[in-house]
Formats: C-alpha cells, structure tokens, sequence
C-alpha cells in the first residue's frame, strides 16, 4: 500500500520525534505529503498556570491562550527542523481541543490516508500523547494508523 498523505501527532516528546522521523524517511518513497498536528488540551492545565515573564496566569485569559499558542508554535517549528534536516517540508497544524478527537478530525480534513504517532509521550508539558491517546486513535481509526515505539524517552 503506498500512502500520500501522512499526519504525524507531535508533541516534543521522543517518541513524537521518532514517529516524525519515521514519516519523514518514507514520504520520499510514497511522494507523500507530510502533516503534523500539536494538540493543545487544556483539560490537563490547573486552575492557574505561571508564566516565568508576568507571574500567575488566569485560565482562558487571552495571555494563556497566547502562551499556549506561543508553545505550539515552538513545537511545530521544532518539527519543521527535523524534517528540513532530512530535506522534506511539512505541513503544521495546531488545533486546541481533546487529541483522541483532534488527530482524528484532522486526519478527515486533510484526507490522511495513514497517522503516524508514538507509543506514548510526555513533551515538555506532559500533556499530549498519554497512551491512552494513541491507544483511542488506534482503536477509532477509519484509515490506516502507525504507532512507532521507542524504548525510552531520552
């Protein structure tokens, strides 16, 4: 089966990097379009969160939203280095909203025909790829889904 167009969940984490890397080394063989999605949940944040610039930050606050919007970004352009360094673009997506949900809407609207995402994760924030992230998407997955395991985070 050749697949073209793949959607990568990312999260910063090693196992997030090492599906990355895994859609990036095959897109050439399929001439596939490769897309990446960083989901923001906010369900995983307390009540308050601290922003090491201005202090305490309230919930919903336009300052979160920014912050969490400034996160992302950050992550996505630490995707889009490692694609570049194996010489392929990728298309980022950030979406804010629960990922079991998330990567599986993105994948219909982009007309994925393969989801690539590690076993579990835990970023920079511990908040994307709990296992039981990949496991729904696995389980719920109309189209083909790859889950690529490392075997320790680095």
């Amino acid at each position: 089966m050749v697949f073209k167009t793949l959607l990568v969940a990312y999260d910063g984490s090693e196992f997030s990097r090492e599906a990355l890397r895994t859609a990036v080394a095959n897109a050439p063989l399929w001439d596939a379009k490769v897309h990446t999605i960083y989901v923001v949940n906010p369900r995983y944040y307390a009540s308050t969160i601290v922003d090491p610039q201005i202090g305490v930050v309230e919930p919903r606050s336009e300052h979160w939203l920014q912050m969490l919007e400034r996160e992302a970004e950050e992550m996505l352009e630490e995707a889009k280095e490692i694609a570049a360094a194996a010489e392929i673009e990728i298309i980022p997506h950030m979406v804010i909203g629960d990922p079991r949900d998330e990567i599986l809407e993105t994948a219909k609207e982009i007309g994925a025909d393969l989801i690539i995402l590690g076993s579990a994760g835990k970023g920079m924030t511990k908040r994307f790829l709990l296992g039981s992230v990949s496991t729904s998407v696995v389980t719920q997955s109309p189209i083909a889904t790859l889950v690529v395991h490392t075997h320790d985070e680095k």
